[in-house]
């Protein structure tokens, strides 16, 4: 079972996302032109962009396939080897290069899937509890600093940043009103009374 869950591990995750996104553009296409835009922009890149992941995946998964096939290819050979030269013949098999990205363990490749799941999570929950103005900068600084090894001062420079550009983007360029969270909400009516 663990062979089969790496194996199709980053798959099932894009397949999630991929329906999450749809089920945001079908529900968006039901709304007046107005307010579908925001949800398309949001949702149909995204879609693209798993759509690619889930062609580039099967790619993956046959080359590894191809390069099973060729180890066992490697063994009838050393096999009539063996028996042209009449004493067993040994090659250091495991030592071939099975594919150009570095192999890991089935459990690793869990362990960071769990990781991105976390991230996504983290994310989704981060906007619905407090916004997107504050899951935004949370979210990339986290990202940068612990996933992608960055600097603090990257980290949070490049989370500010975009931040900034989002909301210029967003709110004065496009007068969309992002969601801001049920708990800013509330304590925003609760400070209002």
């Amino acid at each position: 079972m663990k062979p089969l869950l790496a194996k199709y591990s980053n798959s099932v995750m894009t397949l999630v996302m991929l329906g999450v996104f749809l089920v945001l553009v079908g529900i968006a296409s039901r709304y007046p032109p107005e307010a579908r835009f925001m949800p398309w922009v949001v949702g149909i890149p995204p879609i693209l962009l798993c759509l690619l992941q889930l062609v580039l995946d099967a790619r993956e998964r046959r080359r590894a396939a191809e390069a099973v096939d060729t180890r066992s290819d490697l063994d009838k050979g050393l096999d009539q080897a063996s028996r042209i030269a009449g004493r067993p013949v040994e090659f250091n098999i495991a030592a071939l290069p099975v594919a150009d990205a570095p192999q890991m363990s089935p459990e690793e490749q869990v362990r960071r899937e769990l990781i991105l799941w976390g991230y996504f999570l983290g994310f989704i929950g981060g906007i619905l509890l407090f916004g997107f103005w504050v899951a935004i900068p949370v979210f990339l600084v986290c990202f940068l600093r612990f996933q992608a090894k960055s600097s603090w001062s990257t980290a949070l420079l490049l989370g500010l940043g975009a931040s900034i550009v989002l909301f210029f983007v967003f709110e004065r360029g496009l007068k969309v009103q992002l969601h801001r969270g049920f708990v800013v909400n509330a304590v925003v009516d609760y400070l209002d009374r």
